[in-house]
C-alpha cells in the first residue's frame, strides 16, 4: 500500500471516529465536581461535549442539549483552574438569539481547556466561542436570522472577526 493510501486511510479512521464519538457523547453518570481534582477529572468529557454541542444546533435534540448545557455550565462555573467572565458587550450582541450564548460559553471552553494556560487568554477564547457561535448557527436547520450574527459571518468572510472581538474584550 502507498504511503499516500496509508495516509489517507489513516485520516479517515481519525475523522471517522471523532464523529461517532462526538455524536455518541453521554453526560458523565452521576459527576461530581467537589474539589479542583474533582473538576479536572471531567476535561476531557467537558472537551467532548463541546465538540457534540457544536454538532448539534438549536432545534436538534433540544433536551440533550441542555443537559448538556447544565452540565458545561456546572463545571465552567465552578473549576477553580478556569475563569469564564460574562462579556457584556458580546452578551448584548448575541441578546436576540440567546440560545447561542451556550454555544459561546462552549467554544470559549473548549479553547482554554485546549490552550492548557493558567491562565485562560480572554481574546483567543472570546474568539473561539464566536467561532463555535457561526459554526453552529451555519448548521441551524431551524431557518431563524439572527442580523447580529449574520453580521459576524460577513466579518470571519472579511478576516475581520478577530479585530471585532478584539475590541470587545
Amino acid at each position: 500500500m502507498s504511503i499516500l493510501k496509508k495516509v489517507t486511510l489513516a485520516a479517515a479512521i481519525v475523522v471517522t471516529s471523532t464523529t461517532v464519538n462526538a455524536q455518541n457523547f453521554r453526560i458523565p453518570d452521576k459527576y461530581s465536581f467537589e474539589t479542583a481534582d474533582g473538576y479536572h477529572k471531567y476535561d476531557k468529557d467537558i472537551i467532548k461535549c463541546v465538540n457534540w454541542m457544536e454538532k448539534t444546533p438549536p432545534g436538534v435534540e433540544d433536551e440533550k442539549v441542555q443537559h448538556a448545557g447544565r452540565f458545561l455550565l456546572e463545571w465552567l462555573s465552578g473549576a477553580p483552574y478556569m475563569r469564564f467572565n460574562s462579556n457584556v458587550r458580546i452578551d448584548a450582541f448575541l441578546g436576540d438569539s440567546p440560545e447561542y450564548r451556550i454555544y459561546y460559553m462552549a467554544g470559549w471552553a473548549r479553547a482554554a481547556l485546549q490552550a492548557g494556560a493558567a491562565k485562560p487568554d480572554k481574546l483567543s477564547c472570546s474568539y473561539a466561542g464566536i467561532k463555535t457561535v457561526i459554526k453552529v448557527y451555519k448548521e441551524a436547520k431551524h431557518g431563524k436570522k439572527d442580523a447580529n450574527i449574520e453580521e459576524l459571518i460577513k466579518l470571519d468572510e472579511q478576516n475581520k472577526l478577530k479585530d471585532w472581538v478584539q475590541e470587545r474584550v
